[in-house]
């Protein structure tokens, strides 16, 4: 190893998956320093990500099961493979944890509003959140009944501040009052280990879907008057570096749509068009869903119709279906349908076939979640979180408690 330039070792290993690196951190004093170096972190998940999906998973979150998070292996999705129990540091009988947001291999998991945290699932290092100080809005001046109220978040990276953030927004909508609608939005920044009041949402967010994540900024659909059906549908995104929301521009011929989602795909913002062919007072059915592609962030211009998925005869009819992530060739696309069924799209032949995915879970979310070292710093001195990593093994999590 002497006679190897340390330039070329750390080129090497930084193209190795995480469970590689790990063990390797245990030959050499030196390796150990280089695998648990910033600048190393930071080239490893570079190179995952110009490789795509080759150390990746999926979250699957279950909707019936109390033990409900589960992951599947992205590359070997080619076979059939059963969905494995995910050992993770919130787990509890009482109920359900949710996952909130992944980024950058962290993963925000949920309880409730006082039991959340910020995991990576591939060291199993756990940082626990501070409760967020803040009261949601219960009722504006003037308001009569209870209107209706809610409480959205998200997770997502600060690349100009190389910070990690959590966001939460409670809002409550009265049509009667003045104003009719209250909101408040706060943010975690795990670098500095405080929550920040941030502008307040003057729209509010349709979806029940945490926000999307890209160009430094989680998105949602909203709408400015939630009691009114004919009020349009507007794309916004909160700035994470500065805590503004902005009006995100629509594709030039996007048309006029009743039904929009978003997703993330290759790290690149997407709008999910979906197109009905009939509607009663129980529920529709769609022709079919475009799926469209904002490929330099910001600009009107970037936008592309990446592909369509019609309803095929013969089979069964979705009303929602989701792009999750490119095949590691990238001439498929791995789509999520009704929350039951994985489908890969080929974009070269236009059409659809099966995962070989078996386990019976009925329903179910699905999370890319991509395999890094990106560690959680601060609530913890350095010695914990190594350790963390020391000891880990697939039945094994650690928690590093806050220190405020």
């Amino acid at each position: 190893m002497s006679d190897i330039p340390p330039e070329v070792i750390s080129e090497i290993l930084s193209r190795l998956p995480v469970k590689s690196l790990l063990r390797f951190r245990c030959v050499s004093k030196s390796i150990k320093t280089l695998i648990d170096s910033p600048k190393f972190i930071e080239a490893h998940l570079k190179n995952q990500e110009l490789k795509p999906n080759s150390d990746l998973k999926l979250i699957l979150k279950a909707h019936i099961v109390a033990d409900n998070l589960f992951s599947l292996d992205f590359t070997s999705m080619a076979s059939t493979q059963m969905p494995r129990e995910l050992a993770h540091p919130l787990k509890h009988l009482y109920g359900p944890t949710q996952v909130l947001g992944s980024c950058r291999g962290l993963v925000l998991i949920s309880n409730n509003m006082n039991d959340n945290g910020v995991w990576n699932p591939s060291t199993k290092v756990f940082r626990k959140l501070p409760f967020c100080q803040f009261n949601p809005p219960r009722k504006p001046p003037g308001g009569r009944g209870p209107g209706l109220a809610q409480i959205r978040g998200g997770f997502g990276y600060d690349c100009l501040a190389d910070d990690y953030k959590v966001v939460t927004i409670a809002q409550l909508y009265h049509p009667d009052a003045e104003p009719s609608l209250v909101s408040e939005t706060m943010v975690f920044s795990l670098k500095l280990g405080v929550w920040k009041k941030v502008q307040d949402c003057p729209y509010w967010l349709l979806k029940e879907d945490n926000g999307a994540c890209a160009g430094g900024a989680l998105h949602w659909i909203v709408t400015k008057e939630p009691a009114a059906w004919w009020s349009p549908l507007i794309l916004v995104g909160l700035k994470l570096g500065n805590g503004s929301f902005q009006e995100v521009a629509y594709p030039e011929n996007l048309g006029n749509s009743l039904q929009m989602n978003l997703a993330v795909l290759g790290e690149c913002l997407c709008l999910l068009k979906g197109h009905l062919t009939c509607t009663n007072a129980k529920n529709h059915v769609l022709d079919r869903i475009d799926v469209w592609m904002m490929k330099v962030y910001g600009v009107k211009e970037s936008w592309v119709k990446l592909f369509s998925v019609e309803q095929l005869e013969g089979r069964q009819h979705f009303r929602y279906l989701r792009p999750i992530t490119y095949s590691v060739t990238g001439k498929e696309v791995l789509l999520e349908m009704d929350n039951r069924k994985f489908l890969w799209y080929s974009l070269e032949r236009k059409s659809l076939k099966h995962a070989k995915i078996s386990g019976g879970l009925d329903t179910f979310e699905s999370i890319v979640c991509l395999g890094s070292l990106v560690p959680l710093y601060g609530g913890g001195n350095e010695k914990d979180r190594m350790k963390g990593i020391e000891q880990r093994d697939d039945s094994v999590t650690v928690e590093i408690k806050m220190e405020l």
